[in-house]
């Protein structure tokens, strides 16, 4: 890493660091494992095929394939120490760098989070859009609090996942993607329909007799 950014971050962390108190670890604890892996991101993508918000959904999915895809590949390309690792080496401890969760770029909490705010942006524009920007940077603030990840990281994962999410749309748009989702979402209906076939007949078979039945349409009359 170049000596400027390393400098930026090193003061960042220590003045971040310098300010200790149970409550404020608690909280960065709390916003870091409500963006763990992006979990309740997948989650939320599901909730909202089954609600019917289908294209919202795919963008969903689509940005965090492409967040789990750059956070796979780049951790392995740029092999950044976390700040605990770095300080180790600069230390010359025995501390040897085994799993690849130790890379610190890019940020796996924030990417993600940062690519589905993009999309609430684009689609909302509204207090939803808002909160999604404060989740990221809440997520941030924790990591580097946590001594998980330099500044830079957070900065450089936040210009990452709003790429994805850009890209995301664009793959979204495209003619057969759109048919894809339209299929899928057909076959789910289908499905719900097939599993109350005696709801269905006794509605249509009501719906019938009412529209046929010359008695029922009398005292109908009748009554009014």
């Amino acid at each position: 890493m170049h000596p400027i950014i390393q400098d930026w971050d090193l003061s960042i962390l220590t003045w971040l660091r310098a300010y200790q108190s149970p409550l404020v670890v608690w909280l960065a604890w709390v916003a870091a494992t409500i963006a763990w892996k992006g979990v309740l991101l997948w989650v939320a993508s599901l909730v909202l095929w089954v609600k019917g918000n289908r294209i919202l959904a795919s963008q969903f999915v689509v940005t965090l394939a492409l967040c789990t895809l750059e956070v796979m590949l780049l951790k392995g390309i740029f092999l950044r120490a976390r700040p605990d690792l770095w300080a180790a080496q600069q230390l010359h401890l025995p501390m040897p760098e085994i799993f690849s969760t130790e890379h610190s770029f890019p940020s796996g909490h924030v990417l993600p989070c940062a690519g589905i705010a993009l999309l609430l942006t684009v689609r909302y524009r509204d207090w939803r859009a808002v909160m999604a920007w404060l989740l990221v940077f809440a997520v941030g603030l924790a990591r580097v609090y946590q001594g998980l990840h330099w500044p830079s990281d957070v900065v450089g994962s936040v210009v990452l996942g709003v790429v994805a999410g850009w890209i995301a749309l664009r793959i979204c748009t495209l003619p057969q993607v759109s048919r894809l989702v339209k299929s899928l979402g057909s076959q789910v209906v289908s499905t719900r329909e097939d599993a109350h076939p005696a709801k269905l007949a006794s509605t249509s078979g009501s719906e019938a007799t009412s529209s046929k039945d010359p008695a029922v349409s009398s005292c109908s009359l009748s009554q009014r």
